[in-house]
């Protein structure tokens, strides 16, 4: 089989489709080195990773937010009522019907005597007063602790909502970048500081866009980031830092790409935290732009 019979195969090959004699044929010539099919499979599975992510996204309706926070609110106001149990109220004590009268002879029966005199009773609202004042004071810091609550729970809505606005951003701007004709795909390859770590740069020149897609690269230290660079006319110019998933994976959208033939390599570099103006650490990957891309 020639090497064009081999190109073609390289689709089925990243799809998983070969099977018996083509699976080790192909194989047999990946491994002799072939620059065509190594082009041909870097940008399927470029295009791959970004296509699982190419659900075309729906902006959420309008009555999902009211949803929310009405949800929210009916949950806040069933721990409101479950900690505001009624308070019970003290009973009045019976005030004594008659002054103590002092002692001394008894009346006589015979002679006319005063009508007993009435101790002055407290009206009955003041002595309500001092449990309703309590119970205002609770109600007051209920009310207090459900809005703070509520508040965070809104925070906390809005927060989402905008990491969802934010990532839809991102992935409109990678498939704008993947659907570019011409595209162009840059393959980075791992260096001392990481040998088993790898990477592409799709770069659509004509938009001046770009994203870069890394592999098996180790977590930075505490207080180092990656940064990516793009060598422009011999000068390296800074293309911002970018986390680390957990499995090595990296997904970074450029912020702005050099346009056509203006970069001549794409390198990350480990850097202080926050990135530098130029780098100043250990290359970790680095890819050169070749003249047929």
């Amino acid at each position: 089989m020639n090497a064009d019979g081999f190109t073609d195969l390289a689709p089925d090959y990243a799809l998983g489709l070969l099977e018996g004699e083509e699976l080790d044929a192909f194989e047999r010539h990946l491994a002799a080195g072939c620059a065509a099919c190594e082009r041909e499979l870097a940008a399927m599975d470029a295009v791959g990773d970004a296509l699982a992510c190419s659900v075309r996204t729906a902006a959420p309706p309008d009555a999902l937010r009211v949803r929310v926070l009405e949800a929210i609110e009916r949950e806040a106001v069933r721990e409101s009522a479950a900690v505001l149990a009624p308070l019970p109220l003290p009973l009045p004590a019976a005030p004594s019907p008659w002054l103590a009268v002092p002692a001394g002879p008894a009346p006589d029966p015979g002679r006319p005597t005063a009508s007993p005199t009435h101790a002055p009773s407290t009206p009955w609202w003041m002595r309500l007063a001092p449990p309703l004042a309590i119970a205002a004071v609770i109600a007051a810091a209920l009310a207090g602790t459900w809005a703070y609550r509520l508040d965070g729970r809104l925070a906390l809505v809005r927060g989402d909502l905008e990491r969802v606005q934010a990532e839809n951003q991102a992935l409109a701007r990678i498939l704008d970048v993947v659907q570019s004709d011409p595209l162009r795909v840059v393959a980075l390859a791992g260096l001392e500081a990481a040998p088993a770590a790898r990477g592409r740069v799709l770069w659509a020149p004509g938009k001046k866009q770009a994203v870069l897609y890394a592999f098996d690269l180790p977590r930075p230290p505490a207080g180092k980031d990656y940064q990516l660079w793009a060598i422009v006319g011999g000068t390296a110019r800074s293309e911002g830092v970018f986390p680390v998933g957990d499995d090595g994976r990296v997904t970074h959208v450029l912020p702005e790409a050099p346009a056509a033939g203006g970069a001549t390599a794409f390198s990350v570099t480990l850097e202080p935290a926050g990135g530098m103006p130029h780098p100043t650490g250990d290359t970790v990957l680095l890819g050169t732009v070749t003249i047929d891309g």
